[in-house]
This record gives structure tokens, sequence and C-alpha cells, in this order.
């Protein structure tokens, strides 16, 4: 079956301080991306190169909670950003789902234009600070996020560690066997940065 990167997650506990450091950080500024149905919000950062983009992720600040804790925002005691997970795009997300012994989600994000995306996933591993087996995602109808903006950025290298490799590993992924943790190295207008330094 064919996957590809669909999107990386950096999440943080705070958004609007993520999206500032990342533009600090890269000289990016990341596109309001909007609200989710379980008290979290976004920005996004399209990926060149590739149908792929960077999600920055917070607790919504009009949410009185975030109530699925996919990527450890509610539950982690980190405070700092990192890079928490990663979502594959499988050609066919109910044979993956299948597969895996497990089963997609309807979800749902409303934009700051007023319209909403729909999408199925199968969900991340919650609870953990870095996930390194990727959640997936079919989009359905929606319009890919990552053509919400000009490119300005790209993966110089993505290196997933673990204790079992992903049975999914689509370039430029690769794997390092070690306690979990997702190292991200990008190309961007001020030169290669590795988000470990948000």
């Amino acid at each position: 079956m064919g996957t590809h990167i669909d999107h990386i997650v950096i999440a943080a506990p705070n958004l609007e301080d993520l999206v500032s450091r990342f533009e600090k950080l890269t000289g990016v500024k990341a596109v309001a991306g909007g609200r989710h149905d379980t008290g979290t919000a976004n920005a996004l950062v399209p990926l060149a190169g590739t149908k792929s983009y960077l999600e920055l992720i917070g607790p919504d600040p009009e949410a009185t909670a975030v109530t699925r804790d996919n990527f450890a925002i509610a539950t982690t005691t980190s405070t700092e950003p990192r890079v928490a997970a990663w979502c594959v795009r499988p050609d066919d997300l109910e044979a993956l789902a299948k597969q895996r012994g497990t089963q997609s989600h309807p979800m749902s994000r409303h934009t700051p234009e007023g319209t909403t995306l729909s999408w199925r996933l199968i969900l991340p591993e919650p609870g953990v600070d870095f996930a390194p087996v990727p959640f997936a995602i079919d989009w359905l109808d929606s319009p890919h996020p990552s053509k919400v903006t000009e490119l300005q950025v790209s993966i110089h290298s993505f290196t997933v560690y673990g204790p079992t490799k992903p049975d999914e590993l689509p370039e430029p992924a690769k794997f390092q066997q070690g306690e979990p943790y997702l190292e991200l190295v990008l190309e961007s207008p001020k030169g290669r940065v590795n988000l470990s330094d948000l």
C-alpha cells in the first residue's frame, strides 16, 4: 500500500507563542488554520517539494478544555514546543485501518474564513510526548491544507526514533532505533534549522 507524508505536528502549550518562535527561527509566518472540535487550534506551513505541511498546534484559547489529548497537549509536563507526531496519507485509509486492527474516525476543523474541512483519521497514540508510529488521514473532498500559502520551507531531514521501525516510513522519513523522538530539520529563508531549537 502506498503512503505519503501528509503533515508533521509541532505541539506546544501556547499556539501564539509557538507561531512566534517558528517565525523567529525560520523567517516564515505560519498561516492561521482554524479550530478543532477537540479544543485545539492550529497554524499551517506548507512544505515545498511535497503535498505536505507542518501543523503547529496548541490549546484553543477560546475553548474551555482540550477534550481529546491526541498530541499530549493536555497531559504533557513539557512546556517547550516539540515535534510531537506525524501523519501519513495512505492510498486506502480503510485498508490501513483494517491492517492495524483499528478504525477511522470522522473529524473536522473550522477555518477563519467560516468554512468547515472534514476528513477521516486513524487516531494518533494519545498521551505520549513523541509518537514514532504515524497516524493516518483521508481528506475526502476537502481541499488539502498544503495549498494555503506560498512555499518557503522544505524538509532537509526527518528522523523517526523509536523501539521498532514503523510499517509506514515514506520518504524522506528515516528510522533510527532509540527512545521515542522526532527530529525535523528544515531548509528555510534563514538557512538550515533544527526544530528542536524552537
